[in-house]
């Protein structure tokens, strides 16, 4: 196959996770499924629901890989997605309609907000109304890149971290025109895969998730790397 055309091929699989949600320690899987990458293929749960407006969980995915971590449903993504108050009139009226019911007769609120008091590492405690996280794959920033490569390239066991991928891969100009394929990192803490249009597709944080939303910004990244085209299908 053409080489410019796998590596399109790279960002054209991760662009298809956008709207995943992110989630500390996580690697990819649904709830309570073994869908992820191989290393952390089933680490993702769903948390016992809750139904106190002071600490509410409905329909909310946990993982308790390096500490717990507790989804914000990508709030910020989601229109209507919102910060909320244990007080809220909408909160209390409906986490009190759950109660006078069977759980398995609970639905999202108008049809996929669900609360959530969100917790993790860099995370602080706030109450939101974020996305029902079930069915959802669920990365962290090094997992979705791990994931994506080991489905779209000669090797299906990647689980480099981000100082690996920044002494293993070929470094490029950052200023230099989008490569489909290209690895970004930013210092040790943050990765993400260019797109030949020259956006980024990354899971950035709970807030947001998983989306290919940002223009690439090369002050914004330390490095900019690339796969040698043995690895390449």
């Amino acid at each position: 196959m053409d080489k410019n055309r796998a590596r399109q091929l790279i960002a054209d699989f991760a662009s298809d996770f956008s709207g995943s949600h992110y989630l500390w320690g996580a690697g990819g899987s649904t709830p309570g499924n073994a869908d992820g990458v191989f290393y952390r293929a089933a680490v993702v749960t769903l948390h016992p629901a809750q139904t106190d407006p002071k600490d509410p969980k409905i329909f909310t995915a946990t993982c308790s890989v390096d500490g717990k971590s507790v989804c914000a449903g990508r709030f910020k993504k989601i229109r209507g997605g919102r910060l909320a108050n244990s007080t809220d009139q909408d909160l209390v009226a409906y986490l009190n309609g759950l109660a006078g019911q069977k759980p398995d007769q609970w639905e999202p609120y108008f049809q996929w907000f669900s609360p959530r008091m969100m917790e993790g590492k860099k995370l602080s405690r706030q109450l939101v109304w974020g996305e029902d996280c079930r069915a959802r794959r669920h990365f962290d920033c090094i997992s979705f890149v791990n994931f994506v490569l080991s489905r779209t390239t000669i090797r299906s066991n990647w689980s480099m971290n981000i100082d690996q991928y920044n002494a293993q891969t070929q470094e490029v100009d950052r200023r230099a025109p989008p490569v489909a394929g290209d690895i970004l990192t930013r210092g040790n803490h943050h990765i993400g895969l260019l797109d030949s249009d020259g956006q980024v597709i990354q899971a950035e944080d709970s807030a947001n998730g998983v989306h290919g939303e940002t223009r690439y910004n090369p002050m914004e990244w330390s490095r900019r790397g690339r796969l040698a085209d043995s690895l390449l299908r």
